[in-house]
Parts: C-alpha cells; sequence; structure tokens
C-alpha cells in the first residue's frame, strides 16, 4: 500500500527526530495523555505548523485545500445550511451542483432532519457532525481529527465511528487523535499508535496493542471496560479471545 504522508526526523516540542507514515486510505489513530504530542502531530500533518519534515503524495495531495482538519469547532455562520454551503461557493459551484452535494453528504451523516436548524439550538454531537459536514463537501483526500469524541457519550461514539468507516470507503485517509480509547474499540482494520512524551512506546493492530493494558496503564490511559474484562478473564484462561460485547463475552463464558 502506498503512503499518502509521511513524516520523516520531527523534531519540535516533545518529538525528537520522530518518523511515521500514513498508508493511502487508511484509518489511524493516535491516542495518548496529555502533554503526548498528539495534537501537535495533527498540526504539523495538517501542515499549520511549517515544519518541512511532511512529506505529501502529490499524486494525490495537490495542496492544504485537499486536507481537512477538525479541531475546535467554531462555526461561521449561525445556520446548518449556510455553514455547509460556505465551502463550496467559495470554489465558485453553481447553486444547483451546491444543493446536490449538501444534499448527499447531510443524509450520509444522518442530519437531513437539521439542514435548516440553528446552530445554537444543536447538541455538541450534532455540532460536531455539522461541522464533520462542512469539511466534507469538498472532498478532502487526507481528513484529521483532533479527539472529536471528547464530549460524546459512548453510543454518539460508537456512531460516530461507523460514519467514519464510511466515510474512509469512499477513499478519503483518516488520523484521528484521542485522550480516550473508548473509540478505538469501534473501528475495523484501524492501527493504533500509543505516543508518550513524544515516542511511540506501541503501535500495531488495534486489539493487539489494547492487550498490553500494564503498557497503557503505565502512560495514563485506561482501557474500555470490555476490554479490560477480557484481558484480565483470558490471563487466567477463563476466555480464548478479547470480546468487545457483553453479549461475546457471556458466548466465551458459556463455551
Amino acid at each position: 500500500m502506498s503512503n499518502l504522508v509521511s513524516v520523516e526526523n520531527l523534531t519540535i516540542g516533545p518529538f525528537k527526530k520522530f518518523n511515521i507514515t500514513i498508508p493511502l486510505n487508511s484509518l489511524i489513530i493516535i491516542t495518548g495523555s496529555n502533554n503526548s504530542g498528539k495534537s501537535l502531530l495533527l498540526k504539523v500533518i495538517a501542515g499549520l505548523i511549517s515544519t518541512k519534515k511532511v512529506i505529501y503524495n502529490e499524486e494525490i495531495i495537490a495542496n492544504y485545500n485537499d486536507i481537512a482538519y477538525i479541531n475546535n469547532i467554531h462555526f461561521n455562520f449561525d445556520t446548518v445550511l449556510k455553514n455547509v454551503r460556505y465551502p463550496l461557493e467559495c470554489l465558485g459551484l453553481d447553486d444547483e451542483k451546491i444543493k446536490k452535494i449538501v444534499k448527499d453528504v447531510l443524509k450520509d451523516l444522518n442530519i437531513s432532519d437539521i439542514l435548516n436548524s440553528k446552530i445554537e439550538d444543536l447538541n455538541n454531537y450534532e455540532r460536531l457532525k455539522v461541522y464533520l459536514a462542512s469539511a466534507l463537501v469538498s472532498s478532502p483526500k487526507l481528513l484529521l481529527l483532533d479527539d472529536p469524541g471528547l464530549y460524546l457519550s459512548l453510543l454518539e461514539k460508537e456512531e460516530f465511528m461507523g460514519i467514519l468507516e464510511q466515510v474512509r470507503s469512499t477513499g478519503i485517509t483518516i488520523v484521528l487523535s484521542t485522550s480516550s480509547l473508548d473509540e478505538v474499540i469501534y473501528t475495523i482494520n484501524s492501527t493504533l499508535y500509543v505516543l508518550d512524551k513524544g515516542e511511540v512506546v506501541s503501535s500495531g493492530e488495534m486489539l493487539e496493542v489494547l492487550s498490553d493494558d500494564s503498557l497503557l496503564n503505565k502512560v495514563g490511559l485506561k482501557l474500555p471496560f470490555m476490554i479490560d474484562l477480557s484481558v484480565k478473564l483470558k490471563y487466567y484462561n477463563l476466555v480464548s479471545k478479547i470480546n468487545m460485547s457483553p453479549l461475546g463475552m457471556v458466548d466465551s463464558l458459556w463455551k
């Protein structure tokens, strides 16, 4: 698989000759406690901090307009429609084309019913999806999200990660940072990086990384309940695999 972005020998903040590659059409999750460097890394990849250490695949990312970066959610207009239309208006698209794109994106994010709502009337999750919609209408090649699930419930996190899987299926590469491991268990074929003070202390397939609970505890991360329970029961040979759902756990114990 070819790489979309490579960071080579990054030395800034906590990073000392740091390297990471982001394969095309991948879902990369970067986690770590506060001051681990995850938010700074996303800013570097987004081009918000110029370091000359980021190499983009120029056949896919022609300029920074191909990168969407979602951090602090801030809206320029008072309604959902105005905010989602605005990036397309800046591109000079005709009104009918704009209407079609907006309609399709809102449908994909399941927020068509709030098209004419005011931003102030939305809850945190609806605001996040509207902000995501305003990023997706421009068809970015790389989507960067800095701790998007910070104020979401567990059910909202599960749904949102499902949305991101759907977004990835359209050919958009995703890099997401999170201070919690709750979102991680709702992903498929994701690669998880654990940062501590600017260094990668663990990386790999999601379940493999989460199985090392002692390392995660050491860097200040708490395992989701079902993963934590599975790891402990697996240690005592009571289950043979990690279960992410209560029903799966009951089934394993019954067997």
